[in-house]
C-alpha cells in the first residue's frame, strides 16, 4: 500500500509543482502578489505608500436637465 501512495505523490508532483490542484493556483498567484505588495526587505508598506485620500469635489449628481427626444407630448397617449 504504501508503493500505491508514493506512485500517486509522484504522479501528483508536476501538477503540484506547476500549481495545478484543487483551487488551480489561485492560493500561490494571491500568496505572490501579497508578497510583492508587502516587500518589508524594500521597506515597502501598503499602508504608508498609499496615496493620500482624495478630496471630496462637492459635486452633486443626478438626472440631466432636459432629455432630447424626438416624440412630441401629443404621442405620448
Amino acid at each position: 500500500m504504501s508503493s500505491l501512495d508514493d506512485r500517486r505523490r509522484e504522479e501528483r508532483r508536476p501538477v503540484e509543482e506547476a500549481g495545478g490542484g484543487e483551487a488551480e493556483g489561485f492560493e500561490l498567484a494571491e500568496q505572490a502578489l501579497i508578497e510583492q505588495a508587502e516587500n518589508w526587505e524594500a521597506g515597502r508598506a501598503p499602508r504608508r505608500d498609499a496615496f493620500p485620500a482624495e478630496e471630496d469635489s462637492g459635486a452633486v449628481y443626478g438626472e440631466a436637465d432636459h432629455e432630447r427626444t424626438s416624440e412630441s407630448d401629443d404621442d405620448t397617449a
